[in-house]
C-alpha cells in the first residue's frame, strides 16, 4: 500500500532476481480500503507497530488461518487511524533510545514468529515432534519450510 515500490519497478526487479515471479502480490493505494477488503474476505489483520500496551509478538497468537501483518513505514510508522483498523497490534522488543527496526528485519523477525508458531501447531496437530528434516508447510496457500 502506501508509495512502497511494486515488482513493477526495474529496481525491485532485479533485487528479487526473479522470485517477485513466484509471490502473488497486489498493491492498494488505500490502506485502509485494503485492509476493509481483507476483512471482509475473512482475513485478520494484525499491525506491527511500537504502541504503549500493545504485546510483543511472541505473546501474541497468531491467528492458524493465515493474517495480514501491516507495517509501516520506517520514519513514520503506522497511523492511530490504521491501527484502530486492525484486528491486533504487536510490538517487536527495542531496548536503547531507538525505538523502531529497519522495515525489513522487523518483517522478517515477525514473519518469523508467524512461522515458528505454526510449526508448532501444525507440529501438535499431526503428533509430530520437530525433527532436523524439512518438511513442506501449507497454511492457506501459503507455504513454508519447517526444519
Amino acid at each position: 500500500c502506501g508509495y512502497t515500490a511494486t515488482p513493477d519497478d526495474a529496481q525491485v526487479r532485479r533485487t528479487a532476481m526473479g522470485t517477485h515471479d513466484l509471490v502473488r502480490w497486489e498493491h492498494e493505494k488505500d490502506t485502509a480500503a485494503a485492509i476493509s477488503r481483507l476483512r471482509a474476505a475473512g482475513v485478520p489483520t494484525v499491525g506491527l507497530e511500537t504502541v504503549d500496551g500493545a504485546p510483543l509478538a511472541q505473546d501474541y497468537v497468531f491467528p492458524l488461518s493465515g493474517c495480514a501483518l501491516l507495517i509501516g513505514n520506517e520514519r513514520h510508522g503506522l497511523s492511530p487511524e490504521l491501527l484502530k483498523h486492525c484486528d491486533g497490534v504487536v510490538r517487536l522488543p527495542c531496548v536503547g533510545f531507538k525505538n523502531s527496526l529497519n522495515v525489513g528485519v522487523a518483517f522478517g523477525m515477525c514473519a518469523y514468529e508467524i512461522a515458528r508458531q505454526w510449526q508448532i501447531a501444525h507440529s501438535a496437530a499431526d503428533g509430530t515432534a520437530r525433527s532436523g528434516s524439512k518438511r513442506p508447510l501449507d497454511f492457506q496457500g501459503t507455504e513454508a519450510w519447517a526444519t
